[in-house]
């Protein structure tokens, strides 16, 4: 799938996801680890932001978790994506294929590479080791969840992020 389409997504989040992930990581400097999770919806309509704080995290869990319903802070997560999938005439999103599955890689590895760029002292102010700190992305419901989420934890994180949250 062409990159370029993400370009605008891609901008928007490398400009502004910074500022929501340090309001996050802010919340939680008290804590050694945390999980921050993309959540979309089963035709990509959008994310929403989960996160959670502590020793014993389970991203299976993150329903339960402390989440940002789509507001001003985190609206460049939801429109852009929006106009994407709405350009995507050849795509039937509403059911399992392989475009579907590539768009989803390809929104993973953009994700991902916007994550990765995060500055670290992003961290550090807030009392956090980067690799203490595990990002995911998945489906609220829906055809990809489990793979979707498999497949983030890879693109998204270290080695050693995977090493302490043992998903290795």
């Amino acid at each position: 799938m062409d990159t370029l389409i993400f370009e605008k997504f891609r901008q928007e989040c490398s400009e502004k996801l910074p500022k929501v992930i340090d309001k996050i990581l802010s919340m939680g400097k008290e804590e050694k680890l945390g999980a921050i999770g993309f959540i979309t919806t089963d035709d990509f309509y959008g994310f929403y932001v989960t996160w959670n704080f502590g020793d014993d995290i389970e991203i299976d869990e993150y329903y339960d978790w402390e989440n940002d319903d789509i507001c001003e802070d985190t609206d460049f997560l939801y429109q852009p994506l929006v106009d994407i999938v709405d350009g995507c005439k050849e795509i039937d999103f509403c059911n399992p294929s392989d475009e579907k599955w590539d768009f989803a890689l390809t929104l993973l590895t953009t994700l991902g590479e916007i994550i990765k760029q995060v500055p670290d002292n992003i961290f550090f102010k807030n009392n956090f080791k980067k690799e203490n700190i595990l990002f995911f992305s998945t489906m609220d419901t829906g055809d990809y969840m489990q793979e979707m989420l498999d497949e983030s934890v890879k693109k998204f994180n270290t080695r050693d992020t995977l090493e302490t949250f043992e998903c290795l």
